[in-house]
């Protein structure tokens, strides 16, 4: 009995040095919401840093890393780093470790997942338009920017309360670019030229949404 019980804490023991030997997570702190995280650790004095993992769920397998088909971002270090900022995440819900070494026996160790959220951001830059008097048209170049996956661009002319004219436009979005949608107007009969209207322009994305608007004159 005694020898078991000596056998399972020294077993104990083992496994709590290997958790132990790992990298502490400092920032973002877990249920952190930033749009750029920057990732801070510290380590035992005999570990040097390997590289960071930053996934999209917190599973890890038998050697504590992520899973490689959940891993979005990561980077290797050459120089013991303690710092590191990944590119562009799409908005949603992360989780990262540091991979670390011990620098006498090269033995690799994990940290724990940490998690972290990106929230949905999105910029809707200044409307550019045209207007044509001799076509009664109005032309419009709507250019973004969003963190999400997909977003709907929606433009509408609105005459006081009164909605006369809209059209959605879905888009696929890839993080870290920007984009343009274009739109057209023409004017009915029923709406006489130089009519005063205001045109709306409104990006949407995961519940999140962006307005601008601005006055014009019916072409």
């Amino acid at each position: 009995m005694c020898r078991r019980l000596a056998a399972a804490l020294c077993a104990a023991g083992v496994l709590a040095g290997g958790a132990l030997a790992a990298a502490t997570p400092l920032s973002p702190r877990p249920g952190t919401s930033s749009l750029h995280p920057v990732f801070t650790w510290s380590l035992p004095a005999n570990e040097r840093s390997q590289g960071l993992f930053v996934a999209n769920s917190p599973d890890v397998g038998p050697d504590g890393r992520f899973p490689d088909e959940n891993v979005v971002a990561s980077t290797g270090f050459a120089n013991d780093d303690r710092q590191w900022s990944p590119g562009p995440l799409y908005a949603g819900h992360y989780w990262w470790l540091v991979w670390s070494s011990d620098r006498t026996t090269s033995q690799s160790y994990y940290s724990a997942p940490a998690d972290f959220t990106v929230p949905v951001s999105m910029t809707l830059f200044q409307v550019k338009t045209v207007r044509s008097t001799f076509l009664h048209l109005l032309a419009l170049r709507v250019r973004w920017t969003a963190n999400t996956h997909a977003l709907t661009v929606r433009a509408r002319v609105l005459k006081g309360k009164r909605v006369v004219w809209q059209s959605t436009q879905p888009q696929v979005n890839k993080v870290g670019f920007s984009y343009s949608t274009s739109f057209g107007w023409y004017k009915p009969r029923s709406i006489k030229q130089g009519t005063r209207l205001r045109l709306e322009v409104i990006l949407r994305a995961q519940g999140v949404h962006t307005t601008r608007t601005l006055a014009f004159r019916a072409p």
